[in-house]
């Protein structure tokens, strides 16, 4: 029988309440004190996807650091305030640049 891959979400309380709905985890943290609370429970529970708030990205992937060559956890981002809305779309230029060498944004489109 498989074992089922478990999710988990990180941030504030008020994002938290939909992620609890579609079956996450969730770990309410608010500040990054709080959060390197959370993080050694994040690697013992071995999560399959972890999601969290931009503010706690950095944060959360350093940790994950050592695991970056395996396939899981797979730890994504969301945007959750009006500034952070481009990071996303950045960061993902980034990575499809180091990928292919160039990068393949259409003028216009960034």
């Amino acid at each position: 029988m498989s074992k089922l891959a478990r999710l988990a979400f990180v941030g504030g309380e008020e994002n938290s309440l939909c992620f609890r709905g579609l079956g996450f985890d969730v770990y309410s943290v608010n500040n990054l004190e709080s959060m390197n609370k959370v993080l050694p429970t994040l690697r013992s529970e071995g999560y399959a996807v972890i999601l969290t708030e931009w503010r706690f990205y950095p944060q959360v992937k350093s940790h994950f650091e050592d695991l970056k060559s395996e396939a899981l956890p797979t730890i994504l981002a969301i945007p959750t305030r009006e500034s952070e809305k481009g990071e996303g779309t950045d960061f993902i230029n980034q990575l499809v640049e180091m990928a292919l060498g160039s990068s393949i944004t259409l003028q216009g489109e960034e």
